[in-house]
């Protein structure tokens, strides 16, 4: 526990609901006081077979079943292919279909983010939405099981220590590098922990935790033909317009996250015809911003769609109580690293407007852009990547070989907990590292902190999508090719006006230096 935070919190009364906003705990144990830290009074509590259910006062949550099993979801969930946004009914459903055996086949057909599972006296299972974008854990702790959306909130409940490992991680010099505060493989920052993996359920069946693998379950048809890729990019495209008609039905203000980038110029065309419905949105906390919110603007004022974009303050000064709001922010995320003054003057300054009902955001649209080839630069990995392939990709440990040894055990230790390799078939392993680590494992965690902004939703993270996607050929993905004949095909004007700012971090230079880091570490000895 951070005594400072809770020193600090309990005397500040108006942000003390900022603390795990939106999150949930089950578990078989009893959490004591609910109007202390670190619930502070802004839980509520139900009984689920052997297990208590603590949701945040604001978090939606849906139980359906009988004294004998109960579904539950927690979070937000709606279906493209059958145009049900309604998640009473998408629970009710997905049980009914259920009986020995979960119909996986209807949960992959959801896009939202969600925990899901069902409970059945002391037996437990559990599963996320399809990358992870709902953040949670698990694990046993003196004798006792929990499974929540913040390892921090178990930490705090039970007193539990920072793991040696992870403490040498967060405090080496490169740890910030490659995609920000993340964890490894599926730990977390506590050993008694473990992350749920997107593409898993894991199961408690009155003894211990075991996990199951629900993805890939078969090879994956590549298409072998132009008219096989069109047919794929009509799928999409149906199913993407399917999700954009959808989110109006579920929330009054829905808003776009809209920049001059590839992914959501794509997440935009795919509303075209209902942008009455929708406003978009920019920030601007410095300069390469400022040209993606001019670029949004002028989208935006093409297919007259309101924007509004947010200047961000310059200096940490400008925002009251700003090292509080820090500190809340950081603990939320497992205290696992910092994040940089921008970034944190942005979140907070979100917090503080009403920007919006739900932000529509582009991520994970990244898993079909072929990102690990875009970053380091690569035309071909190998196909069965090592564990010191899987932290090469991770961070840069050229100055510290002890550090990369640990790292190598830690996602040996996933790929064997998860039975990636057993389940691999035809894929791009390299897609499933960007799926289950990158999104999983980093974004998830940004979104559990986003939420005490606004609700947030992705387009892009629906399984099936996602599968249908990987069909496209790899360089066409590479080229983005995939994402421009989507955006043609749903708004042929937008697609016209030839908007596309890049990422002015992705130069040739950095891809050359990391792509040769990767290679030199892949088989540097210890």
């Amino acid at each position: 526990m951070n005594t400072d935070l809770k020193a600090q919190l309990d005397n500040n009364t108006e942000l003390q609901k900022h603390l795990f906003e939106k999150g949930f705990l089950i578990t078989d144990a009893e959490v004591g006081d609910l109007d202390a830290y670190p619930f502070y009074g802004n839980w509520k509590e139900c009984r689920v077979g052997s297990y208590s259910v603590l949701v945040y006062r604001t978090a939606p949550i849906y139980v359906y079943g009988d004294a004998d099993k109960q579904f539950f979801l927690i979070g937000h969930a709606y279906d493209p292919f059958t145009m049900d946004a309604d998640e009473e009914h998408i629970l009710r459903s997905i049980a009914e279909r259920s009986n020995a055996k979960l119909d996986w086949d209807a949960v992959n057909e959801l896009t939202g983010i969600f925990a899901m599972g069902v409970i059945s006296g002391d037996k437990i299972s559990f599963w996320l939405d399809a990358s992870g974008m709902q953040y949670a854990c698990y694990g046993t702790v003196r004798g006792k099981r929990y499974f929540s959306s913040h390892m921090q909130l178990i930490g705090d409940v039970c007193d539990l220590q920072m793991d040696e490992y992870v403490n040498r991680l967060i405090n080496y010099k490169w740890y910030h590098y490659m995609m920000g505060n993340y964890m490894p493989g599926d730990i977390t920052c506590f050993k008694e922990l473990k992350r749920v993996v997107p593409n898993t359920a894991v199961h408690f069946d009155g003894a211990s935790f075991h996990v199951e693998r629900i993805y890939p379950s078969r090879e994956i048809k590549m298409c072998s033909s132009d008219a096989e890729y069109m047919e794929v990019i009509s799928e999409a495209c149906r199913i993407m317009q399917n999700t954009m008609a959808l989110i109006p039905q579920k929330w009054k203000r829905p808003a776009i996250s809209l920049t001059g980038g590839i992914d959501s110029n794509t997440t935009f065309a795919a509303a075209n015809g209902i942008y009455d419905r929708y406003s978009t949105f920019s920030y601007i906390s410095m300069y390469r911003e400022s040209v993606d919110a001019e670029k949004a603007a002028q989208i935006s004022a093409k297919f007259n769609v309101p924007h509004r974009a947010y200047q961000i303050p310059a200096k940490n000064e400008d925002i009251p109580k700003f090292n509080l709001y820090r500190a809340i922010l950081i603990h939320n995320d497992g205290d696992i690293g910092s994040f940089s003054d921008s970034d944190l003057r942005k979140k907070i300054t979100l917090m503080r407007t009403d920007v919006c009902d739900v932000e529509v955001k582009s991520w994970i649209s990244e898993t079909i852009r072929a990102y690990a080839y875009k970053y380091f630069g690569k035309k071909r990995f190998r196909k069965s990547l090592t564990p010191r392939n899987y932290t090469s990709l991770y961070k840069i440990f050229l100055a510290n070989r002890r550090l990369a040894k640990d790292t190598d055990r830690r996602f040996a230790e996933y790929l064997s907990n998860t039975e990636l390799k057993n389940h691999l078939f035809n894929y791009d392993e390299t897609d499933i590292f960007v799926w289950e680590m990158m999104h999983g494992g980093k974004c998830g965690l940004d979104i559990g902190v986003m939420k005490s902004c606004f609700d947030i939703t992705i387009p892009y993270n629906n399984r099936k999508l996602l599968d249908l996607l990987l069909r496209v050929p790899l360089e066409y993905r590479i080229s983005d090719q995939l994402h421009l004949d989507m955006k043609k095909q749903m708004n042929k004007e937008l697609y016209d006006m030839n908007i596309r700012v890049v990422n002015l971090n992705e130069t040739k230079l950095r891809k050359k230096l990391i792509g040769m880091y990767y290679s030199i570490n892949s088989f540097l000895p210890y």
